[in-house]
């Protein structure tokens, strides 16, 4: 039987510069397996220029603080299969608990504003 995988997502508003966002989501029951993260805004020069994070998936640091957002995020020129940051042979889903501590630093290169983070999972299903 093939692996049937959906994109699930989550989001998060930074809307104070340099205050750190702690979120915590609950996963679909129904997720099984996570295999791949991307990263993506609806101001994307201030995600690349001025976020990093820890996330954290039962428990399990996937990721460690200050990891850069860019290195999630993926351009137009990337197909569409192509987008995710592979997690391996994925990552059990556990207790269902992703765990995201969103940093936002200034950077001359992008003025603060308000901004979206967008948060997407690669989920294989039960």
């Amino acid at each position: 039987m093939e692996k049937r995988l959906v994109d699930k997502i989550y989001t998060f508003l930074v809307d104070a510069e340099g205050q750190p966002v702690s979120k915590k989501f609950d996963l679909d029951k129904n997720v099984k397996v996570v295999h791949g993260i991307m990263m993506s805004s609806d101001r994307p020069n201030l995600l690349f220029y001025r976020g990093s994070q820890r996330i954290e998936l039962s428990g399990e640091e996937l990721f460690p603080e200050d990891f850069e957002s860019k290195m999630f995020m993926s351009g137009m020129a990337v197909a569409p299969d192509n987008k995710y940051k592979s997690l391996g042979n994925g990552v059990v889903s556990g207790n269902g608990e992703l765990k995201i501590q969103y940093k936002d630093t200034a950077n001359p290169n992008a003025p603060f504003a308000a901004y979206k983070v967008i948060v997407s999972l690669l989920c294989e299903m039960k």
